[in-house]
């Protein structure tokens, strides 16, 4: 499967992936860019793998104190839909 995002999204999920799931970040593939896109390729494991690790990031950094959603909280948000399969 092809997924297009944008410069941010792929920013922030290299730099965190990075430094949390080097496996995880290793299993992307990037196959072109255009602009400010960016589009990978994964299987759907893979996917669900990024998803999961979106939701839990999103707990635990992705809210302030009045729980309102972070600038953070809101690009995991973005990933957790780019990256649902169905």
């Amino acid at each position: 499967m092809i997924i297009k995002l944008n410069k941010n999204q792929f920013d922030y999920m290299i730099y965190s992936l990075s430094e949390e799931q080097e496996l995880l970040r290793l299993k992307l593939k990037k196959v072109s860019q255009e602009n400010k896109f960016i589009s990978i390729e994964i299987d759907e494991e893979t996917a669900d793998e990024i998803r999961d690790w979106a939701s839990d990031e999103l707990q635990r950094n992705g809210f302030d104190i009045s729980y309102d959603l972070t600038p953070e909280g809101e690009i995991l948000e973005e990933l957790i839909d780019l990256f649902h399969v169905e």
